[in-house]
């Protein structure tokens, strides 16, 4: 729960604080601005009066002349604060949708990793929290890591590397249900955290595997086919009272033993 709080929370802090800072500098500029507002108001109230006596005091047509032009000049200059107060309004509208755009857009980029656009390490730490403080709630992980893929680095380069976690990211979000969660774990690292019991993991599981046997580019140039990808999965489903780290373990021991019982296989915690 520490590096929760450390990692995410920290990062969901200072988002808020970002965006509470830019509202509190738009209601310091809109407070002005309703200040200079209202002091036009006042002035034209307080000429408003002024001319309504120097009405009740005298008809003489030069002073009818000079109230009117008086009320002219107090009209035009609250019909100028006025509308600037408007238009300051309507900047602030913009402000504030612009705002929500980018809050909404900075949390949406805060949970997905960049090159493949799934749930990054922010998404997966969070949600396996809340699973896991969930005593009700039923919860299995599936890791999976690519088999060999520092040997395709090196062999065909990063660029055909990056085009292959893509594609293995396309495969997940495809074979993702409603009640799970598709994440970059790390690296070649994957995962799937499920709402369910430890056979739908590996149901997912399997389903992957299957289809990253069907995954396959060719290389710019050479026209070289790449294909044969494959990974070990560990499947582990909570056990009551289980801390994040505890579960995440016991799935890394489920993948660790695919490794060595012979890779692209799927193996169950204990």
């Amino acid at each position: 729960m520490q590096l929760f709080k450390k990692h995410v929370i920290r990062d969901e802090i200072k988002l808020q604080e970002s965006v509470q800072a830019s509202l509190s500098n738009l209601l310091v500029e809109l407070g002005q601005d309703v200040h200079t507002t209202r002091a036009g108001a006042d002035d034209l109230s307080s000429s408003l009066q002024q001319n309504l006596s120097t009405l009740a005091q005298s008809s003489e047509p030069d002073t009818i002349k000079l109230v009117i032009e008086n009320l002219i000049s107090s009209t035009e200059k609250t019909s100028s604060v006025v509308n600037n107060f408007q238009q300051q309004l309507s900047s602030a509208e913009l402000e504030i949708i612009a705002l929500k755009a980018q809050l909404e857009q900075k949390e949406q980029d805060a949970y997905l990793d960049a090159l493949t656009k799934l749930g990054n390490r922010r998404a997966f730490d969070q949600k396996i929290y809340a699973l896991c403080e969930d005593e009700s709630a039923d919860a299995t992980l599936v890791l999976f890591d690519l088999d060999h893929f520092k040997k395709l680095n090196d062999t065909y380069g990063h660029l055909i590397g990056d085009k292959v976690l893509q594609g293995v990211s396309q495969i997940m979000q495809q074979l993702c249900p409603d009640n799970a969660l598709a994440t970059r774990y790390g690296g070649e690292e994957f995962a799937f955290l499920v709402e369910g019991k430890e056979d739908a993991g590996a149901h997912i599981a399997e389903q992957t595997r299957a289809m990253l046997h069907k995954l396959s580019l060719r290389k710019k140039g050479t026209n070289e086919l790449i294909d044969k990808v494959t990974a070990s999965f560990g499947v582990a489903e909570k056990l009551p009272g289980e801390m994040p780290e505890e579960l995440i373990g016991r799935a890394d021991k489920a993948l660790y033993s695919a490794k060595h019982g012979g890779r692209d296989q799927v193996r169950k915690a204990a």
